[in-house]
């Protein structure tokens, strides 16, 4: 069994230790995705930077280590 994070957790990493149905995820759709959330960085209140990149980071990571799985 391998983990995933779950893609409908936003803004946290909720790992599951079951495999998920369907073909894998697509890191390149991960990585869009992490992007995007920086879109409109500069409305969202200075103290909540940290934890935006904070979860962009952690998804880029995940999304970046599994492309040697592919």
């Amino acid at each position: 069994m391998s983990a995933r994070t779950c893609r409908s957790c936003i803004g946290y990493r909720k790992t599951v230790s079951y495999p998920l149905p369907g073909p894998p995820p697509n890191p390149a759709d991960a990585i869009e995705g992490a992007l995007e959330r920086l879109d409109g960085l500069e409305n969202v209140p200075l103290d909540e930077h940290v934890a935006r990149f904070d979860a962009v980071h952690a998804t880029l990571t995940d999304a970046l280590s599994s492309i040697d799985k592919v």
